[in-house]
């Protein structure tokens, strides 16, 4: 037998998707469990954007369309991007694919060589790191902010980790799992010393409807000279509410953009015109469109904190944006004799096998010790799985 790769035995399965489907599988059998794991709001798609899919659908749009997206909805981000991020891009330097998740792996296979370094700032979306690992390059994971919530991201540390072989580094405000944001003044010092080198910026901005405290800001409005190198990256999951129609998208210039448009004609080839129409439309509305689900989000936000605010031993970095919090429990657990060893992933197990909440171990995201909870589920659901994992602290 031949061996197998060796790139892709460096790549990890999803731990997000993995307990979701624990949590799934033991609420099969009956037991009552509370989900915070999963990253995907749980309002429903709005139903004028389901009718023009199924409008088109009835029209008979079930056949394959472009390779990158269609021409209509290229142009509809392009106009988004305009008003809303102050970008201007064309169409033609705009790729679609199935969910921002394949457009960046098909966007590190475009910049990436075997050897080469990619910055990924801790904490991380799980996927960063191996889908670098997957390209033959290797993810060089920034040590946690002292401050998450004031000073998330550090230019001293980005100016450590830099060496010859370093040729990107990847951003993501606001942040999954912290939901943190880099502020103004943070853009224009990171800015500032991006201009210095000549890295590849692939800015993850899939949250931006989920900005709370802040203004959401895309580091190339105060750096438009940085556009020759910069990937916006974003998608239709968080802000639209439709992470199962796999709709994402990157905004960039040169060649790179290119040869992502050449791998999606290898790989998923396109969306479903039906889907590209009913996206086209959702994206004409803008963060209008789900304006009161965000506001509802945001009093969601305000609930957990206050309900953390009352449990001894934790704290959590403050969550200006996404919509998770991001939970530090080194403290309750070096307090514990069977727990010194900061072992979030075995008490995630246990918070699920034992009181039936399912988090996510911060060990996932580059950050042992801490845990991710979504807030994205009703009042009801975040009041009782809060006080499950205060009984949980209690008992250890």
């Amino acid at each position: 037998m031949f061996e197998l790769s060796k790139r892709i035995q460096n790549v990890k399965s999803s731990p997000t998707v993995a307990l979701n489907a624990k949590a799934k599988a033991l609420a099969k059998t009956g037991v009552n469990v509370l989900s915070f794991a999963v990253g995907e709001p749980d309002f429903p798609t709005p139903p004028a954007v389901v009718d023009v899919a199924i409008k088109a659908l009835q029209a008979g749009k079930t056949k394959y369309g472009p390779a990158g997206g269609s021409q209509e909805f290229r142009e509809a981000i392009c106009e988004k991007l305009k008003s809303e991020n102050d970008l201007s891009y064309t169409p033609e330097q705009v790729v679609v694919g199935m969910g921002a998740k394949e457009i960046l792996f098909h966007l590190f296979m475009a910049l990436c060589n075997d050897g080469d370094d990619v910055i990924v700032p801790s904490p991380y979306w799980v996927s960063y790191p191996d889908q670098i690992l997957a390209q033959g390059a290797r993810p060089i994971c920034l040590p946690l902010s002292p401050d998450m919530s004031t000073a998330p991201l550090r230019v001293e540390d980005i100016k450590k980790a830099g060496t010859s072989r370093t040729v990107g580094i990847v951003l993501n405000s606001p942040n999954n799992p912290a939901g943190f944001m880099y502020s103004k003044e943070m853009l224009l010092e990171l800015g500032a010393f991006l201009k210095t080198n000549n890295w590849w910026i692939i800015s993850d901005e899939i949250y931006e409807y989920m900005a709370f405290d802040q203004k959401h800001h895309s580091l190339l409005s105060f750096f438009p000279e940085l556009k020759d190198r910069y990937f916006y990256v974003n998608g239709m999951s968080k802000g639209f509410a439709m992470t199962g129609w796999r709709v994402g998208y990157v905004a960039g210039t040169g060649p790179a953009i290119k040869m992502v448009r050449d791998l999606q004609s290898h790989t998923s080839t396109c969306l479903p015109p039906f889907i590209e129409e009913a996206a086209t439309f959702a994206i004409k509305q803008g963060k209008n469109l789900l304006a009161k689900e965000i506001d509802i989000l945001n009093g969601r936000r305000r609930l957990a904190m206050r309900l953390l605010d009352g449990i001894d031993h934790v704290s959590y970095v403050q969550p200006h944006g996404a919509f998770y919090l991001f939970i530090d429990v080194r403290k309750a657990l070096a307090a514990s004799t069977r727990y010194k060893d900061q072992n979030s992933m075995r008490f995630c197990e246990e918070l699920l096998s034992e009181h039936h909440i399912a988090v996510v171990p911060g060990d996932a995201f580059g950050a042992p010790g801490f845990l991710r909870f979504s807030y994205a589920t009703d009042d009801k659901s975040i009041t009782e799985g809060l006080a499950r994992f205060k009984k949980a602290l209690q008992q250890i």
